[in-house]
């Protein structure tokens, strides 16, 4: 967990270079997160629920940031554009493509 909130915290830097590690990580822990949030918002009870909703849509607005950062140092890892992030705004597709350049292993 110490290194996700590491990454959490460079959620200014988008000029150096992010690992293969380090991006596998965050990405299986927030996906983990992610996927525990949207199965806790199935909960019956109208009020929980809603407390649920709330906060994954905030965790969601929190670490967009972070997530775009990251994205974008990993891209100067890989040496690619990191302009190529706006691919991710594309449904699925764009983001699915985006993951397949992250998670080549550099040499």
């Amino acid at each position: 967990m110490r290194f996700y909130l590491e990454i959490l915290k460079k959620f200014n830097n988008f000029h150096d270079k992010a690992d293969y590690r380090e991006f596998s990580r965050f990405i299986l822990v927030h996906s983990g997160i992610i996927c525990v949030l949207f199965l806790l918002g199935y909960i019956d009870h109208p009020l929980a629920k809603k407390v649920v909703d709330t906060v994954t849509g905030l965790f969601l607005i929190g670490t967009s940031l972070p997530c775009v950062a990251l994205f974008i140092r990993r891209l100067n890892a890989v040496g690619r554009n990191p302009r190529l992030v706006a691919v991710g705004l594309i449904p699925v597709v764009g983001l699915a493509y985006l993951l397949f350049i992250c998670l080549k292993k550099t040499d």
